[in-house]
């Protein structure tokens, strides 16, 4: 009884040794990870949760959010170099269609934090039913065939759609559209089409869902009686000039449509229409000429009666060594000699072979910097500069000459 009484004594005392030793720790604690206040400038996705099957998002405000946190530095520190442990998300359970306003909830991963600031603070949405329904596949062929060229026959693998959607956007699909491109074809083709919703305007309507949203189209295409593809044959006359080379020659269009009233011309014509001669005589460059067709009796070109040829003509090239260069020392500080060993250098010079005919010692100087240097002896390389900018300096040899500089 004695004891339990003076225990009672000294309760008060234990119990305000046992706050002073929590609020030294607590402030233990603080001093040396002090809490700090951080707003998180990454965006932080929300995740929609409890969304009704028979509902779709239509309007969504945003898709992320920022948080401002309050925490121990450490934990700032986790939660920086882990960005994945700030989650967020949005409730949906239980909204039926409408106009919905909702404040988002954010998960931290570690502990303790407070969360100060969310921004956005709420997030509108717009929930429709999702709707369905089915329409023919309009095949809209653009462009105009090739001149000479008939459609007989198309043919779409599968007859209608399946639209899945909100409401509103179901409802302004007024036809299902797979486009084909027909200005290049001279061919039968078959081939998959992606399918576009568009609404009364032509316009592509977002977020439907097709099913399928791909179709084989199937296209016969023909050509009429009397027409024929035939490839341009170019014919040239003279040569580039000596020295050079021809390094291609094209013509556009490379493919012409011919036609003649008589089909037995067409027939018995050979695949290619030749070009008029193209005169090369003399070229040393790349040259467009504009040249007419040689055309069969009866036969006639649809479309423009010449072609463009496109020459391309380029230097041969080769390579020449000179010898014996003499070497010019320049620059050479008052009052003082110099000695070049060796005093002549050989270049190796490429460029084209017109050129390199006629190339010799005085198209090629050599000199030899000496400005700003003392008495000594130093091992130089010479500057080459050649006459003609086609050329090409290839070496020299010796690549350094020794200078002896003396009073």
């Amino acid at each position: 009884m004695k004891f339990f009484r003076k225990f009672l004594n000294l309760l008060p005392t234990l119990l305000t040794a046992l706050v002073l030793a929590i609020i030294v720790w607590v402030s233990s604690v603080t001093a040396s990870d002090p809490n700090q206040i951080v707003t998180y400038e990454n965006p932080i996705r929300l995740e929609v949760l409890g969304q009704n099957p028979d509902l779709v998002v239509t309007h969504q405000s945003v898709e992320s959010i920022k948080v401002t946190l309050k925490a121990p530095r450490s934990v700032h520190t986790r939660l920086s170099s882990d960005p994945s442990l700030i989650n967020a998300h949005i409730n949906l359970s239980g909204l039926e269609a409408g106009n919905h306003t909702l404040r988002p909830d954010v998960e931290i991963g570690v502990r303790p934090v407070q969360v100060l600031e969310i921004i956005p603070a709420t997030v509108d949405f717009m929930l429709e039913r999702v709707a369905s329904k089915s329409l023919p596949i309009q095949l809209v062929q653009t462009g105009t065939l090739p001149v000479g060229y008939q459609s007989r026959s198309s043919k779409l693998s599968q007859p209608e759609v399946k639209l899945v959607g909100s409401e509103s956007q179901v409802q302004s699909v007024a036809e299902v559209a797979a486009f084909v491109d027909v200005s290049q074809l001279t061919s039968s083709i078959k081939r998959m089409v992606e399918l576009k919703p568009l609404d009364e305007d032509g316009v592509v309507v977002t977020g439907i869902v097709l099913s399928p949203n791909r179709v084989e189209v199937s296209i016969d295409v023909e050509q009429l009686v009397g027409y024929r593809n035939v490839f341009v044959k170019i014919i040239t006359s003279g040569s580039v000039a000596q020295g050079y080379h021809l390094t291609n020659i094209v013509v556009n269009p490379p493919t012409l449509t011919v036609y003649a009233s008589n089909p037995d011309l067409i027939k018995g014509m050979p695949a290619f229409i030749e070009t008029e001669p193209v005169n090369l005589n003399g070229a040393q460059q790349d040259f467009e000429s504009r040249v007419g067709l040689r055309l069969p009796e009866g036969i006639v070109v649809i479309g423009d009666q010449s072609v463009m040829v496109t020459v391309g003509v380029e230097a041969i090239y080769n390579s020449t060594q000179i010898i014996g260069v003499p070497v010019i020392a320049i620059n050479l500080p008052g009052g003082l000699q110099a000695k070049l060993s060796p005093q002549t250098v050989d270049v190796y010079i490429s460029g084209p072979m017109n050129l390199l005919e006629n190339i010799g010692i005085a198209s090629v100087h050599v000199t030899l910097d000496l400005s700003g240097l003392k008495e000594g002896t130093y091992q130089l390389a010479p500057k080459v500069e050649l006459d003609r900018p086609e050329l090409r300096l290839d070496s020299t040899l010796p690549g350094l000459i020794e200078v002896v500089i003396t009073r």
